[in-house]
């Protein structure tokens, strides 16, 4: 019965550690795409996802006229125990339409 309790403690914790993770992808291609919007320079959008999504944290960044989207994306590992090498990728995008100003016809 003990194994099974600590197998089951340890499959919440990782979903758990992957939920978080998620959740920070997810805030930091919203928070690209914001700073895209507003037009700061890709590296810089960059700069902020890989800062708000975490050590590992993968960012494409494309848009075409109106509208900017950034994709995230991060691989997790599980770490040593039964579950070693099992690994799963995570990915957020997001999209925001750049300020008025910024496109072309766009009013000041």
């Amino acid at each position: 019965m003990l194994p099974v309790v600590v197998a089951m403690v340890v499959v919440l914790l990782l979903a758990g550690t992957g939920l978080g993770a998620q959740v920070r992808l997810e805030g930091a291609a919203r928070g690209a795409a914001r700073e895209l919007a507003r037009g700061e320079d890709p590296g810089a959008a960059a700069d902020v996802a890989r800062r708000i999504g975490g050590e590992g944290t993968a960012v494409s960044v494309s848009g075409d006229g109106q509208w900017v989207r950034v994709e995230t994306s991060r691989t997790l590992r599980a770490p040593t125990g039964l579950l070693a090498g099992v690994s799963w990728t995570l990915t957020a995008d997001a999209e925001a339409r750049r300020e008025p100003h910024l496109i072309e016809g766009g009013s000041p």
